[in-house]
């Protein structure tokens, strides 16, 4: 008589673990009909990415960038040029304008270098006192001035007679001038040279200004 409770809680184990061993055996996945299927569900398969063409990846860039080469950044402070300029773009660090260090967070994916397609590079020519600029008397005094901290003034004078067509000829720098396609010629070889399928992107571009009286219309091409 004192066996009984062991027997009947043995007995209650096993059929315990017969149950639990069914309701095992009855979760086993069955592959489905495939009759029962087609029937069920014409269509084609079903995925998220059939017929996505689009672009899904983003990218981080700078569109809109001048260095010395361009008249007014330059007349403004603007001493750095196309090497820092993509060098910083890349991630790396670069001694700013004001003898600092600078460098992004995190790298740009692309940059277009879109320095002022009118009088490309004549900033550079009058800053290293080129002969041709300071021959004339309007060069040598923006010159003198820039040089003695007045850059923001000469900037300033340079955009008005520019905008109203009263530059001076003679240090008018126009596409088919030697100076200008030397500078051009600078840019399209920097953006050549920094440019790294797959990793960065060095767009080859420049601003081109409407000049209307001061009605200026801006165009990044």
């Amino acid at each position: 008589m004192q066996h009984a409770p062991v027997k009947a809680t043995l007995l209650t184990a096993l059929l315990a673990g017969a149950s639990l061993g069914t309701q095992t055996q009855a979760q086993v996945p069955v592959p489905p009909d495939k009759q029962i299927l087609s029937s069920t569900y014409t269509g084609t398969a079903y995925s998220p990415y059939a017929g996505r063409d689009f672009a899904s990846n983003v990218y981080w860039g700078d569109t809109h960038l001048h260095t010395d080469i361009s008249m007014d950044a330059g007349a403004f402070g603007n001493r750095l040029g196309l090497d820092e300029a993509y060098r910083f773009a890349r991630g790396e660090q670069v001694e700013s304008t004001n003898g600092g260090p600078a460098r992004l967070s995190r790298p740009l994916d692309f940059l277009v270098v879109a320095d002022h397609s009118d009088n490309m590079g004549f900033f550079p020519d009058m800053l290293a006192g080129a002969p041709h600029i300071l021959s004339d008397p309007t060069g040598k005094d923006w010159y003198e001035r820039v040089k003695a901290g007045q850059g923001v003034g000469v900037a300033l004078e340079l955009i008005g007679l520019f905008s109203q067509g009263n530059f001076p000829a003679e240090l008018v720098y126009t596409p088919d001038s030697e100076p200008y396609k030397k500078a051009w010629a600078k840019t399209v070889e920097a953006a050549e040279r920094y440019n790294e399928p797959g990793r960065f992107t060095a767009f080859i571009g420049y601003e081109w200004t409407s000049l209307v009286r001061g009605n200026n219309m801006h165009r990044v091409v």
